[in-house]
């Protein structure tokens, strides 16, 4: 079959795809999005009254940074509940023990002990309703819109604070920190679940099904072979480091504002673009990878991430309206990344291993995503500064440009010439027609 396409198929396919699958991508994004990831976008809230009520310090009661990387850890046990359960079943089991748990954050007996160890929880069972599982919900869809919809999931996880911040805030100082976490809860519960449950479809050929079959006819899957190829690691490294600059830069921008001479007003409200930055990364990365080259896209939204963390060396002596331009450019990528490195593994490895392999990608990824930010806290701490950090960060970015290139060029030396998963890379994948994405324009 030729690898050609005219415009008129291409819209043919993608028309089909949204309608197949449009219900599962705008229910993934509203259910990601009041999940277990509002625990991390909202964890900026409790801080203080926690540490208020408690007595504990900071560095104490901050757990958030350490549920995302277990979030990411837990992802291979995720897609192996995913290849055998599906997306619904492995949803709702997160979701139900994530509620549970946040129950018991709210009534239990205060001590370190249960205070880490119901986090713990929170983190293992929050892993199953977390970005694997959502990825995979849209990758059971779209080979066409994959950019767009896995855009579309993303934004979820940035809009929804919009809306569930000034609730937990509210809760939080009107019935305490601990009635926050049940407000958490109920997010998950009436909001997160219902599109799990009512919105969310499995495609007639689920993979769990096929699976089955393959093993039953004594087929191997391709990981194994895609995991020992250096190619795979490469891409995996350029997702890590480019996450964790954005990490970085995510847990310290305001402090960085402040800390070039703007006045708090001035500088939380520059940090309020960060949200409308990650939005547009989302969305605008995600379309543009379904419509030009994937990485002529990604490579120069970590470009521009880089030249917008370079600006924010010079905060005392640039004009505000390019200070604010610069925070900007560097939540695109904590907009983006996410979603190039779901695209990227889609497009090049297929739809019958993404779970796999995307879970294993973001498990790796979770050194970059905790590594990092302590490197920003270390350097800062070391020299007074935050000019040390920022160069670090640019240097995340660039070096994550560059390991995509690197990535390109090992693809076309084997062969691959910037196809999509159709043209499995040097016969690693075993897949079948109805699970091979479209080639990648």
């Amino acid at each position: 079959m030729s690898n050609v396409e005219t415009p008129a198929k291409s819209a043919i396919a993608e028309q089909s795809e949204w309608r197949s699958g449009g219900r599962t991508a705008v229910t993934a994004a509203i259910g990601y999005g009041a999940g277990p990831v509002l625990f991390l976008t909202t964890a900026s809230v409790f801080v203080a009254p926690t540490v208020e009520a408690t007595g504990w310090s900071t560095r104490e009661v901050l757990i958030s940074p350490w549920l995302s990387g277990l979030f990411a850890l837990c992802g291979p046990l995720v897609s192996r509940r995913l290849n055998r359960k599906g997306v619904r079943s492995t949803a709702v089991l997160g979701l139900l023990g994530f509620s549970a748990l946040l129950v018991l954050f709210a009534v239990m007996p205060l001590n370190h002990l249960t205070f880490y160890g119901v986090a713990a929880g929170i983190g293992l069972f929050g892993s199953f309703a977390y970005a694997v599982t959502f990825n995979r919900a849209v990758a059971n869809w779209f080979s066409k819109s994959a950019g767009t919809a896995f855009g579309l999931v993303g934004a979820g996880g940035a809009v929804m604070p919009l809306v569930a911040i000034p609730v937990v805030s509210y809760v939080i100082y009107t019935y305490g920190w601990r009635m926050g976490y049940l407000a958490l809860g109920a997010f998950a519960l009436l909001v997160s679940l219902p599109n799990v449950l009512f919105g969310i479809k499995e495609p007639p050929l689920a993979p769990v099904r096929d699976e089955a079959k393959s093993r039953q006819r004594g087929e191997r899957h391709a990981q194994p072979s895609v995991l020992r190829t250096a190619r795979f690691w490469v891409l995996v490294l350029s997702c890590t480091v480019a996450i964790g600059g954005a990490n970085g830069f995510l847990s310290n921008v305001q402090p960085i504002l402040l800390d070039g001479g703007l006045t708090p007003v001035v500088a939380t409200s520059i940090t309020t673009l960060f949200t409308v930055g990650v939005i547009v990364g989302r969305l605008g990365a995600g379309a543009l990878l379904d419509l030009t080259n994937k990485y002529a896209v990604a490579v120069s939204v970590l470009t521009i991430s880089g030249l917008g963390a370079l600006a924010l060396t010079q905060v005392s002596t640039l004009p505000l309206l390019v200070v604010g331009a610069a925070a900007l450019m560097v939540a695109f990528s904590q907009g983006a990344e996410g979603d190039i490195a779901a695209y990227f593994i889609l497009d090049e490895y297929g739809k019958k291993d993404f779970a796999t392999l995307f879970a294993l990608a973001m498990a790796a990824t979770a050194v970059g995503g905790i590594g990092v930010p302590f490197a920003f806290a270390w350097i800062i701490d070391s020299t007074g500064s935050y000019l040390g950090a920022c160069i670090l960060g640019t240097g995340c970015y660039l070096a994550s440009a560059a390991l995509l290139l690197v990535f390109r060029a090992m693809g076309r030396k084997n062969g691959r010439h910037d196809s999509g998963a159709g043209n499995d890379t040097a016969g690693a994948l075993v897949t079948t027609a109805p699970t091979t994405p479209a080639e990648n324009k």
